[in-house]
């Protein structure tokens, strides 16, 4: 009844990982632990713990993400090296810098796009601070997009987290004929 939450949590916090395999079975075992959840706590109750975790690993994943960059990222100091925008299907085009560290000599290019920073003023030359996950986890970010978690994003985590232990204390407690 307990580890649901904390298992959640930590899925979600897998699925901010980029690429393909990690996000695929953090999902897997979301689906595990909230068909768990539904199963244990009955057809009413367990329906609205299972659509309220899933919500939660939602909003809570990204709530870490920011979390974790502000609290552990390490700044550089970078330089644009291009920009490319492409065209979205629908909206504003969007865009894509290509980022080189200046405080080290063979440094990699990162890619940064729109949800990390790069924006359509971005120029070529400019110079910028680079946030970097150490254990390099998360994707790096231009220092202005790293503010840590919203306090909209850490209500929302903590209702969807009392909702859900609500329904699951209601759903395990209730008679049953």
């Amino acid at each position: 009844m307990f580890l649901g939450p904390l298992a959640l949590a930590g899925c979600s916090w897998l699925a901010q990982r980029q690429g393909t395999l990690v996000p695929l079975l953090s999902a897997f075992l979301v689906l595990i632990v909230l068909c768990i959840a539904w199963a244990m706590c009955g057809a009413g109750p367990g329906a609205c713990v299972a659509a309220l975790g899933f919500a939660l690993m939602l909003f809570l994943g990204p709530a870490l993400n920011d979390y974790v960059m502000d609290q552990r990222g390490v700044h550089h100091d970078a330089v644009i090296s291009g920009v490319d925008s492409y065209h979205r299907k629908h909206g504003a085009d969007g865009h894509t810098c290509a980022v080189r560290r200046t405080d080290v000599a063979q440094s990699a290019v990162f890619s940064v796009g729109d949800e990390s920073g790069c924006s359509g003023t971005s120029r070529p030359g400019q110079r910028i601070t680079l946030v970097e996950d150490p254990a390099g986890w998360l994707v790096p970010r231009l220092a202005g997009s790293v503010n840590g978690p919203s306090t909209g994003s850490v209500w929302t985590c903590a209702s969807l987290f009392v909702s859900m232990e609500a329904f699951m204390l209601y759903g395990r407690l209730r008679r049953r004929d």
